[in-house]
């Protein structure tokens, strides 16, 4: 089950990562904001980050029996709830429809992440 949410978490946040660095302007208007200088950084940094976590990820899903492996899902599991947190925090202070929709999904992803974490068999 971590090996599955390594791949289908890691999938998604390299895919955004690369939309957001290719096409920041449209993730900015997504949001409801202007696409002022500073938006368009920080969702480029965004891009960028979430382009690492994803390709981390991936890398990793096959080393989960290793400490290093073991350690990009739990921060993997950890970036999911915090991302989920903020994501809806967000989209209730902007009534966003596509905001709501990014957050639940990272709330799903993040408590499967916790739910195969807390089953694993330790080595």
């Amino acid at each position: 089950m971590l090996r599955l949410l390594m791949i289908v978490s890691g999938g998604f946040e390299a895919l955004f990562g690369v939309s957001a660095i290719l096409a920041t302007p449209m993730l900015v208007s997504a949001l409801g904001t202007e696409a002022g200088t500073s938006a368009l950084f920080f969702a480029r940094i965004l891009g960028a980050a979430t382009l690492g976590i994803g390709i981390a990820a991936l890398l990793a899903r096959d080393e989960l029996a290793s400490p290093g492996g073991l350690a990009v899902a739990y921060g993997l599991a950890l970036y999911n709830v915090l991302a989920a947190v903020l994501i809806l925090w967000t989209a209730a202070e902007a009534g966003e429809a596509a905001l709501w929709g990014a957050g639940i999904l990272h709330a799903v992803i993040g408590t499967l992440f916790i739910s195969a974490l807390a089953r694993r068999v330790p080595s």
